[in-house]
């Protein structure tokens, strides 16, 4: 696993100094031996969804929420923030910049990046006068990408300026009401040697041109179903819903760093959620209280509306059972996906969300706590059918696991430890930068290789866990 990390995160060095080749001259000395100017790129790996800004979205969707439309990756937000400390206690802030519009390809203010095994967008920093990093000294270097307003507003490194000293550790809680977002950071540590600004991938690795990495710091799951039954058990099916018996309201940006290598800022199956939440909002099917947490609902009377008879229930217009292409009431459910964010092909339904990363412990795999539970609902709420959620190749979807924690809180150090991977095929951690999925979707406005779950014949439901959202050959770049 480290050693594919190494390649790739070189490969993006290798990507990334090419293109900004034309900008080795600007290093050059001033009279008083310092640089005149330092460079450095941040990059963020996108492996995400079409919101705002690609060709052929909506702009009334600005303001709506982002739906994970496909397994396809772009990434869409505004703002990317970044913070220079040094690299000492107490850490005194060197630099700190916004950059705005990031996703914006109008504005120039990134640009795509790819590789054979990753995509993403990339900027160039550059350093002028007393910006510019001491000779000899080493830094830590921050980076969160966000979309302004979500998380209740959240702005990275309030309140921080230049000269201020840093001490504190990044984290944002999703509101009360409110949901999930996708959110990136990283960090690194940059070196300074004859001026130039470097950074080392590992311990062992030779040092290159300063480069630093956003990787999403949450999970995300959906759901993709077709050919659903009309009826449960002589009940008539208005909803599916998928539950999770854990979640975490607030997002630890921090864990970067690798406990047996103090440069690697790329760990994998890194869980950073905490705050669990208690206020269950609905119920594992069989329990008499509720104890779990709804993560997305499909309410299919308005996937296939028209039921004049009850308008909580679906319309199954061929009346053969099923609801599916045959049905030639069906649309798109345009409240949860506005015009532009997401195409289905006729009779498909769609559920998604962003969740924050959970660790399932030892007690949970002996009581036998599903991660997720699929359910189908009647109109009155209750669950006339379900499915404990399967991890498809659980013993292989990844080693241990990386918990970061605050036990002191925000102004705390982060505490990183490693856990022994303990999944079992109904009982997994969630971890950031992971999707989730039943169903295949591929592209966001495509789904001609599309394959959605059929919900007439399926005896288990299988989750497929995408490490790190990558998938190649199909690349799209708003």
């Amino acid at each position: 696993m480290k050693y594919t990390r190494l390649i790739y995160m070189s490969g993006i060095v290798l990507m990334l100094l090419s293109a900004c080749s034309d900008s080795s001259s600007l290093d050059a000395e001033g009279q008083n031996g310092k640089p005149l100017q330092q460079t450095f790129t941040v990059a963020v790996e996108s492996v995400g969804e079409l919101f705002e800004g690609g060709e052929g979205v909506n702009p009334a969707t600005v303001t709506s929420r982002r739906p994970i439309s496909s397994v396809t990756p772009t990434q869409t937000f505004d703002k990317l923030s970044i913070l220079i400390v040094e690299c000492q206690s107490p850490a005194k802030v060197v630099y700190k910049k916004t950059i705005e519009n990031w996703s914006n390809p109008d504005n120039k203010a990134s640009y795509p990046w790819s590789t054979e095994d990753g995509q993403g967008r990339y900027a160039t920093i550059t350093l002028t006068g007393s910006e510019c990093l001491e000779e000899g000294k080493n830094y830590m270097a921050y980076v969160i990408g966000y979309q302004s307003g979500t998380y209740g507003g959240y702005e990275p490194f309030k309140g921080v300026e230049v000269g201020d000293y840093y001490n504190q550790t990044e984290t944002v809680t999703v509101p009360n009401g409110g949901y999930a977002e996708e959110v990136f950071a990283g960090a690194e540590i940059f070196l300074v040697e004859n001026g130039v600004i470097l950074s080392k991938l590992s311990a062992e690795a030779e040092a290159q041109h300063g480069l630093m990495v956003a990787r999403r710091q949450v999970a995300g799951t959906f759901g993709y179903f077709t050919r659903v039954p009309v009826q449960v058990n002589g009940s008539s099916v208005a909803k599916l819903r998928l539950v999770a018996t854990k979640r975490n309201q607030t997002i630890i940006f921090g864990g970067f760093r690798s406990v047996d290598d103090a440069f690697d800022f790329h760990k994998d199956n890194v869980i950073n959620g905490m705050n669990p939440r208690m206020d269950y909002d609905c119920a594992l099917a069989g329990s008499a209280v509720n104890n779990a947490f709804s993560v997305y609902e499909v309410d299919l009377c308005k996937w296939f509306p028209g039921n004049t008879e009850n308008v909580q229930l679906p319309l199954d217009m061929n009346g053969d059972g099923y609801l599916d292409s045959a049905d030639t009431n069906w649309r798109t459910d345009e409240e949860a996906y506005p015009k532009g964010t997401i195409s289905l092909p006729r009779g498909t339904v769609f559920g998604d969300s962003f969740w924050v990363s959970v660790v399932m412990t030892q007690r949970d795999v002996e009581e036998g706590i599903p991660t997720f539970q699929m359910q189908m609902l009647d109109a009155e709420g209750r669950v006339i059918k379900y499915w404990d959620i399967i991890l498809r190749n659980y013993e292989t979807a990844g080693e241990d696991r990386t918990l970061v924690s605050l036990p002191d809180g925000e102004n705390g150090r982060t505490v990183i430890t490693e856990l022994d991977n303990i999944d079992t095929e109904t009982c997994f951690s969630i971890v950031r930068n992971r999707l989730y999925t039943m169903g295949e979707k591929r592209q966001s406005q495509n789904y001609s290789e599309d394959e959605p779950i059929d919900l007439s014949s399926a005896g288990v439901l299988v989750l497929d866990a995408r490490h790190e959202w990558q998938i190649m050959n199909s690349i799209i770049f708003n």
